[in-house]
């Protein structure tokens, strides 16, 4: 049996965890989330991620109107786990088409598109964060 290249693992494992979240996100609807924020619980103020789960489902239901209106960041982190959920895809489907690694150059260039998206993605929220803790 042919063992994978680890692009192609963690590609899987990203897959298959941003999977769940859109299936969550899609199964329960914005009114109906099982889990409650711990920090509004303790606290009683919202903490920068409150209306995540609400406004991700509202994604999930092509709804992004109601979606920004939770929480504005969430946008941000919905796409890029959106364009993390098709990138994964087209790497699997590379190697499982071709059975070849990709080009060097494409994984170095996936790795930095993936940070940079990421750090683009989630700054925003750990500046609101730092601010909070003032």
């Amino acid at each position: 049996m042919l063992k994978a290249p680890a692009h192609v693992t963690v590609s899987w494992a990203f897959l298959i965890l941003i999977g769940i979240v859109f299936g969550y996100s899609y199964f329960f609807y914005p009114t109906t989330h099982p889990i409650e924020c711990f920090i509004k619980q303790h606290t009683g103020k919202d903490c920068p991620t409150c209306g995540f789960s609400r406004a991700f489902s509202y994604y999930a239901h092509l709804k992004f109107t109601e979606g920004k209106r939770y929480n504005p960041l969430s946008w941000h982190v919905f796409i890029f786990f959106a364009f993390q959920f098709l990138s994964r895809i087209l790497v699997i489907s590379h190697y499982a088409f071709t059975k070849k690694r990709l080009a060097r150059p494409l994984v170095l260039a996936d790795i930095i598109i993936s940070i940079s998206g990421f750090l683009l993605a989630f700054l925003p929220i750990l500046f609101k964060t730092l601010s909070y803790a003032e």
